[in-house]
């Protein structure tokens, strides 16, 4: 199938993925030549820099993170793309003739106190525009996803704060459900997950309990299902394109089709992805599945763009 739609893809490592090609077997996920081939029209593009001995509470991380920053506004140069910064440059992304656009993001602010605060307006004024306060790790901002005690810090609050006064994107990936659910109560946006599987397909805390995707779509959300075979099936278990499918299907059926999005965490999965989808080249056979089990072109443009610009806009 071939789809006549743009696509944006609410999370990709794509920088992690073109440093670091020898960690993939020599496969690409997503490189600037994939996304244009695909018609990806705006990606969330993650700063995740792996620190000396994976150290992710080493200070030298925010220098890091700075400087992909600063790659990433080179790699648009390059390419003559754009920075997303503002709503309306997600509708100018979307439009025949809009470029290519990235919009930048932190996956985890694990360096950080509350003198920081001088050096999160240096990174804003550089372009950078969506947070995600934890990784999988707990920081001084909250708990994540590998920490079930931990909830979200007066730190972590007053950063969430920060993030919506300044009209930037607050990602509630990888968070642990007591951090979520103390972040739900100050978010007052769409509830967004940029990636993030079914936890009744998948028993994982990094998923999504049916309580949870209740309450982002109550809020007018939306959840990007992702690739990870380790959060579609399990680290150990086989998986196809036909266990994302059920992971769609399975939101569609608790939240609705106005709710799910595409969050592929290509350039970042490891561990393995599902047989058959193992990067944007893929995408065209994810389309065709649904279109198996169903889904409409009304359903297939929410799922790719539609729902995904509702929610970003609504930030921005």
């Amino acid at each position: 199938m071939t789809n006549n739609y743009p696509i944006i893809d609410l999370h990709e490592d794509l920088l992690f993925h073109m440093n670091n090609h020898d960690l993939f077997s020599g496969q690409w996920q997503t490189n600037p030549d994939m996304i244009r081939d695909n018609k990806l029209k705006l990606v969330v593009a993650t700063a995740f820099p792996v620190p000396p001995n994976e150290n992710f509470f080493d200070p030298v991380v925010n220098e890091m993170i700075e400087h992909e920053f600063d790659s990433y506004i080179d790699l648009v140069k390059k390419e003559k793309w754009s920075l997303i910064q503002t709503a309306k440059d997600v509708d100018r992304a979307l439009e025949p003739d809009g470029s290519i656009s990235l919009l930048l993001h932190i996956e985890g602010l694990n360096v950080i106190d509350d003198q920081s605060w001088d050096q999160l307006e240096r990174w804003y004024t550089k372009g950078w525009r969506s947070l995600g306060i934890v990784w999988n790790l707990t920081n001084p901002l909250g708990g994540g996803a590998n920490d079930s005690t931990h909830g979200l810090t007066q730190l972590g609050l007053d950063v969430i704060q920060w993030c919506l006064n300044k009209k930037m994107v607050v990602d509630l990936s990888h968070m642990n459900e007591q951090t979520f659910w103390d972040a739900t109560k100050i978010v007052n946006r769409p509830l967004y997950v940029s990636h993030g599987n079914c936890r009744s397909l998948c028993d994982s805390p990094r998923n999504y309990s049916n309580n949870q995707l209740h309450v982002i779509a109550k809020t007018d959300g939306v959840i990007g299902i992702f690739f990870a075979k380790t959060y579609v099936t399990g680290r150990e278990k086989p998986a196809t394109i036909k266990d994302v499918v059920a992971h769609i299907q399975h939101a569609r059926k608790i939240v609705g089709e106005d709710h799910i999005a595409l969050g592929t965490d290509l350039g970042g999965i490891i561990h393995g992805f599902p047989d058959g989808l193992g990067s944007l080249n893929s995408l065209s056979a994810l389309f065709a599945a649904l279109i198996d089990e169903g889904w409409t072109e009304k359903m297939m443009e929410k799922l790719c763009y539609k729902n995904a610009t509702r929610v970003l806009k609504a930030y921005l």
